[in-house]
């Protein structure tokens, strides 16, 4: 019995992780965001929330690298399609370490905000697809030199489905061209 609670304490000390909370925040972003631009501007919420983590290893209790609060803001922005920022967030600091090994990082978690607009997409609602299924609708406004398959890569979809969407007969966009993007 003494060893058996011998080795749980050893575990239990080799075997640690700690998070912290750094900060709240109403707004944040890493991009650029039309506010006070003088311009109206309609920001929009999304329903979910997101999150962001950057990290580095450690070696007995040595970190390899620095962990980037902005490259972990970044990770959470773009894990939504469309998003210039997070609402209603906060801000982490973690780390675990079991015997020599560990990592240190940050974590960033709020709810996505985007722009609707004319010019560059325009989002609505989220609306129920045949089977259920909430999705949201982007209709995305082909910039000059952007292809179908850059258009795919930024919001997470397949070049398939923007043709199929689109009622598209090739892989060929022009600039201006409008294309409806449904993101689950």
């Amino acid at each position: 019995m003494k060893k058996i609670v011998l080795c749980s304490a050893a575990i239990l000390i080799a075997l640690s992780s700690c998070t912290h909370r750094l900060t709240d925040f109403t707004v944040i972003s890493t991009k650029n965001m039309p506010i006070g631009s003088g311009q109206p501007s309609n920001i929009v919420k999304a329903d979910k929330r997101v999150v962001g983590k950057d990290g580095k290893l450690m070696i007995l209790g040595i970190p390899l690298g620095t962990p980037n609060l902005k490259q972990a803001i970044d990770n959470a922005i773009e894990s939504y399609p469309g998003a210039i920022g997070l609402a209603d967030g906060v801000v982490k600091s973690t780390g675990w370490f079991a015997l020599l090994v560990g990592k240190t990082g940050y974590k960033v978690e709020g709810t996505p905000i985007y722009e609707s607009k004319e010019g560059n997409f325009t989002s609505s609602k989220l609306v129920q697809e045949n089977q259920g299924t909430e999705v949201m609708v982007f209709f995305h406004e082909v910039k000059a030199g952007e292809k179908i398959a850059d258009v795919a890569k930024n919001y997470g979809v397949s070049i398939a489905d923007i043709i199929k969407w689109n009622n598209l007969t090739s892989t060929e966009i022009t600039k201006g061209t409008k294309l409806k993007v449904l993101i689950k």
